[in-house]
């Protein structure tokens, strides 16, 4: 289940070719019917990212995955969003959602090839809570974070946990859903990759999951990485993780940057704006 940004797995292939079969409906009459959007961390988020994931062997486990999700829209091609939650809500992906993901909203809406959908991931002082405890959402909005994430990382013996919070607000539009609405009810899925966070490089589109680096930040021994110690890393050094013309010079920022490329649609589908601030 490693990923890199330009692999085309089976899934990818699947939605792809039922792209093509939905524009090619996109002229037709199709019925009105019901169409949900939902939210899914995988079992990356669920269950953790095993060790064959990673080039150097470690396992991730999450007890918390918190997301700040608002201005979410559903379109037929370039038309008026028919379906629309503007609102912010805090999700704790790391929950068991038996491999469904959870429900963000739902309604009736017109016919046709629900393939442009929207989201944006950002820190809200208005955000309520989704399916996350309401400790989690005054977590999320008094430290004005998008996203939230708790857990440990284990090797031969070895362990360190994080607890980590992200400011950053990215907005993923013209994602390729892959809902063809035609009477009855259907759904598209917001999908997190949360192995993203790890990724050893900004730009490779072949880019590896590691964490070795993080692991060697703990520079006071406590077994736990703070976002003090990952700044104190420098990447000048380093050939890998590699950051192109952006400037980051830290293994913080870096990761900081990564939270900015963990949104899909539908499993791989990607979306064809992420914009960040």
């Amino acid at each position: 289940m490693n990923r890199n940004r330009n692999a085309v797995p089976f899934t990818l292939l699947g939605a792809a070719a039922l792209a093509t079969g939905l524009s090619a409906c996109a002229g037709d009459e199709s019925a009105p019917g019901s169409l949900a959007v939902q939210i899914y961390g995988e079992e990356f988020a669920e269950e953790g990212i095993p060790a064959d994931v990673f080039a150097d062997g470690w396992t991730v486990r999450f007890d918390k995955v918190l997301l700040s999700v608002g201005d979410v829209s559903a379109a037929i091609e370039h038309d008026e969003p028919g379906l629309t939650a503007p609102a912010y809500r805090i999700w704790d992906l790391a929950r068991p959602s038996g491999g469904a993901g959870f429900q963000v909203t739902a309604g009736d809406v017109d016919g046709g090839p629900y393939d442009h959908i929207a989201y944006r991931v950002a820190p809200s002082a208005d955000a309520t809570a989704g399916n996350a405890a309401e400790e989690d959402v005054d977590l999320m909005r008094g430290g004005g974070f998008s996203l939230y994430v708790a857990g440990s990382a284990e090797k031969e013996g070895s362990s360190v946990s994080f607890d980590w919070g992200f400011s950053g607000s990215t907005r993923y539009g013209e994602c390729e859903g892959t809902a063809l609405v035609d009477g009855g009810e259907h759904a598209t899925t917001l999908t997190i990759h949360m192995d993203h966070l790890f990724y050893d490089d900004l730009f490779s589109p072949e880019p590896l999951v590691a964490f070795d680096l993080v692991a060697q930040a703990d520079a006071d021994g406590d077994q736990d990485v703070t976002e003090e110690e990952l700044a104190a890393v420098s990447l000048a050094t380093q050939e890998r993780y590699q950051v192109g013309s952006t400037g980051i010079a830290d293994l913080w920022s870096f990761i900081d940057q990564q939270t900015s490329t963990v949104g899909h649609i539908d499993g791989e589908g990607h979306c064809g704006v992420a914009e960040r601030e």
